[in-house]
């Protein structure tokens, strides 16, 4: 999911820079980047949850 929102907020972003909404790109790239994370955070603690099996 957070894979997702992160594609779906790069769509997004890419749309509002071509309408010059410059505040909600800001937002968007936010977004983008908090999705990144929580995907990293994920991807990490997944692991070491297989390491525990």
């Amino acid at each position: 999911m957070a894979k997702f929102i992160q594609a779906q907020s790069l769509l997004l972003l890419e749309k509002l820079n071509e309408l010059d909404f410059d505040a909600e790109a800001d937002l968007c790239e936010t977004l983008h980047e908090d999705a990144e994370q929580v995907f990293r955070a994920l991807a990490l603690r997944l692991d070491d949850l297989q390491g525990d099996l």
